[in-house]
């Protein structure tokens, strides 16, 4: 897929920590052509992966460029600055990608309290909203762009302590669907993309295991159906959809095991 579409003079940000499954991306698109943006609060996490990115660009100029931009992104005037940055770096935006999917357990179950609800809502619903806000004069002003929302779809999130979480977040979905219809005049696609199991998911839900061999063996005495969505798969299909070949997926959901 690398080889045959071309995402050349593209500029994608994607907010979200750095995880397998942003650098997966960041490696996919910037070999594709396209210049990356990460927003993640920790930028000595994702430091030298950048660099690694930037010395592929060295060997050869058809590969993309990268940038980490330290953020907190929790006030409209750090989200605007943050935006601001990414699009004058790279010279405009065309690709939004909100990976700030829920990795870790979340503290708050259904028979407990409520007081930690405004935290989630702020980080995965809240967040993605404002960075979309922020974004989405630059895709109009070009006549064209992609936005696509990464959300869990684990049956484990379902039936155990994360179902608030999974709630909070699944809201994307019909606000996906909703803004597709209003930015479709201007040749911007909207969609997301749900994934089941991550690495990071099965290890943050189960540290005390060794591997990640172990901790599924847990998971799939839940659920034996239970599998993996490797980074690559959620990569490449992330990929097919912002290049010129996705341009007639709109406002749709996607879902990846």
């Amino acid at each position: 897929m690398e080889t045959s579409l071309n995402l050349h003079q593209r500029v994608a940000l994607i907010s979200g920590p750095m995880t397998t499954t942003v650098s997966s991306i960041v490696m996919t698109l910037t070999r594709m052509g396209a210049d990356c943006v990460i927003l993640d609060p920790d930028k000595t996490v994702a430091s030298p992966f950048i660099n690694q990115i930037n010395d592929a660009r060295e060997i050869s100029d058809k590969y993309g460029r990268a940038l980490a931009i330290q953020t907190e992104m929790k006030t409209p005037e750090q989200i605007k600055d943050a935006v601001g940055k990414a699009a004058t770096t790279f010279g405009g935006l065309d690709i939004y990608i909100d990976a700030n999917m829920i990795q870790k357990p979340s503290p708050i179950r259904m028979d407990g309290g409520i007081d930690l609800v405004d935290e989630m809502l702020d980080r995965h619903l809240k967040l993605p909203l404002m960075l979309t806000q922020a974004v989405i004069g630059y895709l109009k002003s070009r006549k064209k762009g992609r936005i696509i929302y990464l959300l869990n779809d684990s049956p484990v999130a379902k039936i155990k302590e994360d179902v608030m979480a999974h709630g909070v977040r699944s809201g994307l979905i019909d606000f996906a669907g909703a803004l597709a219809k209003q930015t479709s005049e201007f040749n911007v696609t909207v969609n997301t993309l749900t994934v089941a199991l991550t690495e990071e998911y099965i290890l943050a839900h189960d540290p005390e295991s060794k591997s990640i061999k172990e901790a599924m063996e847990k998971m799939k005495a839940i659920d034996p159906s239970l599998k993996i969505t490797e980074a690559d798969k959620i990569s490449q299909t992330v990929a097919f959809l912002v290049s010129p070949m996705g341009a007639t997926m709109n406002g749709q959901k996607f879902s990846l095991s």
